[in-house]
């Protein structure tokens, strides 16, 4: 009787496993989402807005005795104005964060808290169906629903990819899907459809790419642009310093700073978000040294508040 138990129990762990490892899950330190939205037009509109929107998580924390992940968004606005004599085009940038996001890989669920003061409200299910509604809902589509489901290879595995479309609409938008374990395709902590018949200033947002330690998604060139993230809380104004080079480096970089910035932490962390070296700033010109190629991402911490991040690239 107890081999019998013993076995009972070793196969219902092992196709325990199996079930967990057929559910991705790519929320984790160093993911990055990056998006463009645009603005839909019609004859006679002067003013189009568009947005290249990066979203990075960096370290983790607990709230309320749940685990979550840092979630850091940096957005390029683009304004374009048309006027007779040619086109103005104006570029702005804002920072937002930290947000939070946690991933219950149980109930293949992922929560979103804008801020530590909010309640966090749901915006992926995994384990939906056809005909199911999706958590987050566009302003102009107000009941989307899971029109087709398929499989798609991504970073040696397969995952579910949810195709959407609203309840009423009998057509399939295919750039309008969730990817199982990573997200949207129209905005990660939200929901703007691509649709070809909408009239003038709306937007709709589409994925760029997606970062996951070394392996990219959805890029054309293999290539996912980095958007730097600026404190908005605590900027730095212009006549202030805070740079590293050279970059690319061979593995001698500098961090050069201005003195408000004395005594912040510089971390070095690699593609799989895993932290190379962390030194305090305590000189205006501070060297690292990077020992083997590849992409890393560094990040400027100061008082507790997260100041900046980049990328820099060691060949």
């Amino acid at each position: 009787m107890d081999h019998l138990r013993l076995i009972t129990i070793l196969l219902f762990s092992l196709l325990t496993n199996l079930c967990f490892a057929q559910t991705p899950n790519y929320f984790a330190d160093g993911s990055r989402w990056v998006y463009h939205t645009h603005e839909s037009g019609e004859p006679g509109q002067q003013l189009f807005h568009s947005t290249d929107e990066q979203n990075i998580i960096h370290g983790d924390t607990l709230i309320s005795g749940l685990p979550y992940f840092k979630l850091y968004t940096t957005r390029h606005n683009i304004l374009n104005v048309y006027t007779f004599p040619g086109t103005l085009t104006y570029h702005t940038y804002d920072s937002i964060g930290p947000s939070f996001l946690r991933s219950d890989t149980l109930e293949k669920r992922v929560y979103y808290l804008p801020s530590i003061d909010s309640t966090e409200r749901l915006i992926y299910d995994f384990d939906l169906q056809l005909g199911d509604t999706i958590p987050m809902q566009s302003q102009y589509f107000p009941t989307t629903i899971i029109r087709s489901i398929d499989t798609v290879s991504l970073f040696g595995g397969q995952v579910k990819r949810f195709f959407l479309a609203d309840v009423s609409d009998p057509y399939l938008e295919h750039s309008n899907f969730i990817l199982e374990g990573i997200g949207g395709s129209n905005g990660l902590t939200y929901f703007q459809p691509m649709y070809g018949w909408l009239s003038g200033e709306i937007y709709s947002t589409t994925l760029r790419c997606f970062q996951y330690q070394d392996s990219i998604y959805g890029s054309f060139d293999g290539e996912c642009p980095f958007i730097d993230f600026v404190s908005a809380v605590d900027p730095i104004r212009e006549d202030h310093t805070l740079t590293i080079s050279p970059n690319p480096t061979n593995g001698l970089f500098t961090v050069t700073i201005s003195e408000e910035l004395l005594n912040a932490t510089c971390t070095i962390v690699n593609s799989l978000g895993q932290t190379i070296q962390s030194f305090k700033l305590t000189e205006l010109n501070s060297d690292g040294y990077l020992n083997a190629p590849g992409i890393y991402f560094w990040r400027v911490e100061y008082d507790g508040r997260f100041i900046r991040t980049g990328k820099v690239i060691c060949e």
